[in-house]
């Protein structure tokens, strides 16, 4: 297919106080090899530079559109920039992160291949500085959408939105959007959605999205009860989504439900916040204890099965051991403010 008849793909790009690493994720964006591109820069609102920055991509190269909004959150952000969107396949990438050069051009081929609906890969090369581009041998197949949705929801795919590709008719013929009342888990369940309306997804296993860990700074967020709320509430939403399917996608519901308060447990515990937060605390531990076993029975890996053996014995120190191998740790400031940079920016997914 000449490049004027292949179709054109919109990367969508949630933009908040961004500066730091924006200039790297933009230029990872324009060195596709994938020739009818729109990359769509949506400022929400940027107290910083990166505006201005998006504005001076923009005025360098015509593929790239800025829209700028009052701060509403990512996912007022992405919703807003899904209706801007001209492309027949849409892609999102977060602010700090990276992509491999033929990122756009594997996914298409993907979806070339087995004539499917959505691409995904299950992981992405997490670094600090330099990204590492993957030279092994690729494995590629194709599964039905319960059965990617239910992967995720055993946490063996990415929770977020972005290291996907997904045509856009799927996308606005069933009304899918970011709902806007979650502070974390929007993209759990934007990601879930879509799989569940799919027929046909394609997956490949080369890490060609570079998700960045190193960033401590920019995007790092003080403790925020809500997001703790946030989190639980995307697993309802979720949930709700699942009526009428088999049991077995239930099950896994039950199991992602489960790693979420484990995952709050472990943000409260690390950022030294479960006196202060008490009632929260022991609603999480308490979930954390009495749900533990669905680990067990679950087809999920062994250390995600030592993860429920743990919580079950002793739900703090199983949080922190957890905390102890997480790659970035959590950080408590001497003056009282709490921030969890392991999320990366405020735009990403618990």
């Amino acid at each position: 297919m000449s490049k004027s008849n292949k179709p054109l793909v919109s990367i969508i790009v949630a933009i908040y106080n961004g500066e730091r690493y924006l200039q790297k994720c933009l230029a990872s964006c324009l060195s596709q090899d994938y020739g009818r591109l729109e990359v769509i820069l949506v400022d929400d609102g940027s107290e910083d530079g990166s505006g201005r920055m998006a504005d001076e991509a923009a005025g360098k190269d015509g593929r790239v559109r800025v829209i700028h909004q009052e701060n509403s959150g990512v996912s007022a952000a992405r919703n807003r920039g899904l209706e801007c969107a001209r492309g027949e396949y849409i892609c999102f990438v977060d602010q700090d992160d990276c992509i491999s050069a033929d990122y756009v051009s594997y996914f298409y081929s993907l979806i070339c291949d087995y004539g499917a609906q959505i691409a995904y890969t299950p992981w992405a090369d997490k670094f600090f500085d330099e990204i590492h581009e993957e030279k092994k041998k690729d494995e590629t197949g194709l599964v039905s959408g319960i059965q990617a949705a239910e992967d995720m929801l055993y946490h063996k795919i990415i929770i977020g939105p972005f290291n996907k590709m997904i045509r856009r008719d799927l996308i606005d013929g069933n009304q899918i959007r970011f709902q806007t009342d979650f502070y974390n888990g929007e993209g759990f369940a934007f990601s879930i959605e879509c799989f569940l309306h799919a027929e046909r997804v394609a997956v490949g296993k080369r890490r060609v999205y570079h998700y960045r860990v190193g960033n401590t700074e920019s995007g790092a967020s003080k403790f925020r009860l809500p997001s703790i709320y946030s989190s639980i509430n995307a697993q309802q939403y979720i949930k709700g989504l699942l009526d009428g399917l088999a049991p077995g996608i239930k099950e896994a519901w039950n199991f992602s439900n489960w790693h979420t308060h484990c995952d709050c447990l472990n943000m409260m515990v690390g950022c030294g916040v479960t006196k202060a937060y008490g009632k929260e605390y022991n609603i999480l531990k308490n979930v954390c204890k009495k749900d533990a076993f669905c680990a067990l029975k679950a087809p999920v890996s062994l250390q995600q099965r030592m993860r429920g053996i743990l919580f079950k014995i002793h739900p703090y120190m199983a949080a922190c051991i957890i905390n102890c191998f997480r790659i970035r740790k959590f950080q408590v400031y001497s003056g009282g403010g709490v921030i969890f940079p392991d999320t990366g920016t405020t735009y990403r997914d618990v």
